[in-house]
């Protein structure tokens, strides 16, 4: 979590179209459900968090952009990116009984300052990720989808508080 201080200024999540119409669509890693296939626009979802997980840290919050020729005063621009999606319905975990819902996800975040030079580049990776178990439903792909969000939102935030701490020691 980011301390309640905020920087001055305001920051750029900067996304291309690509990204933004980036959705996964595919099946399962497991042997559980591996019929089904889920379709989750994760471009979108790793945009809008990212706006969430960024805009209380700056006095000015974030705006979002495909291009910085109309943006002008920032402080940093965040280029949030998915570069690896994996899901699974876990059965064994739980003797057959219950599926346990479960997700691999890998954000790449590059920041660049107000001189657009990268200032940093990191992968942030969930690992495999649990959610809730539950008995076989006629609705797998939501609880993925929410999974999803969760993880997303998860690393994102690593994310900000990596930012937030490069930023203050900058600055001093």
């Amino acid at each position: 979590p980011i301390p309640g201080a905020q920087l001055s200024g305001r920051g750029v999540i900067l996304t291309t179209e690509v990204d933004d119409n980036y959705v996964f669509v595919g099946n399962p890693t497991s042997f559980t459900g591996g019929g089904t296939e889920i379709s989750i626009p994760l471009g979108l979802i790793t945009k809008e968090i990212a706006q969430h997980a960024f805009e209380r840290m700056f006095s000015d919050g974030v705006v979002q952009a495909r291009n910085l020729d109309s943006i002008s005063s920032y402080e940093v621009v965040i280029t949030p990116r998915v570069a690896n999606f994996s899901y699974a319905y876990n059965q064994l975990k739980n003797a057959g009984f219950l599926v346990t819902p479960q997700v691999d996800i890998s954000l790449s975040v590059d920041i660049f300052d107000s001189k657009k030079n990268k200032i940093r580049s990191n992968l942030f990776t969930s690992g495999i990720k649990d959610g809730d178990s539950y008995a076989f439903s006629g609705k797998p792909a939501e609880r993925i989808n929410q999974l999803a969000h969760e993880v997303v939102t998860e690393l994102l935030n690593q994310a900000a508080s990596d930012v937030y701490y490069l930023l203050v020691n900058q600055r001093n």
